[in-house]
């Protein structure tokens, strides 16, 4: 596949079971009502976005959001205990990522995987697209290539000419 091909944001929506989008929409809902503006991203991403979810595929949540506890299981709770508002079922279903706006601009391993396929919920002031705009400029610059193996499986090729030793910085 060429780069152009992630040369503009995928957004859309592909099939998502109208409970899970149910509860996708009171969950927006609820953070909205527990955070207000601190809320900064709410996206999705994965196998419900791209249409290859199973019955037993999760929901890949990317949280952004102001004022986060700093330890990780402290704000899993936090997010975590507004999911099960919505209800137990869906927050057995959703896997989240949450962050902070000083953290999310750290281009981390996943970001490639919001590249293939996201659906935007909340993003103020495009948060999140600029932050993935500069990651495609940066593949753009090392000549990224995202190729798939013989069994089908994407991956990416992140500097076709990379040099033993090397340190690839995304």
């Amino acid at each position: 596949m060429s780069w152009q091909c992630w040369s503009t944001p995928l957004r859309y929506h592909a099939g998502m079971d109208s409970a899970l989008e149910e509860g996708l929409e009171r969950f927006q809902g609820a953070l909205s009502a527990h955070f207000g503006s601190d809320l900064i991203t709410l996206a999705v991403f994965g196998s419900q976005v791209l249409g290859t979810a199973r019955p037993e595929s999760d929901l890949d949540l990317l949280l952004v959001v102001r004022g986060l506890p700093a330890r990780r299981l402290d704000r899993q709770g936090v997010v975590l205990s507004i999911a099960h508002e919505v209800s137990d079922a869906f927050a057995e279903r959703v896997s989240m990522i949450p962050l902070t706006p000083e953290e999310a601009p750290a281009i981390r391993p996943f970001y490639l995987g919001l590249l293939e396929g996201h659906r935007i919920v909340v993003d103020r002031n495009g948060f999140l697209d600029k932050i993935l705009d500069r990651l495609r400029r940066r593949l753009a610059e090392l000549g990224a290539r995202r190729l798939t193996d013989e069994l089908g499986n994407p991956y990416w090729d992140l500097k076709p000419d990379y040099v033993l030793g090397e340190d690839v910085v995304l």
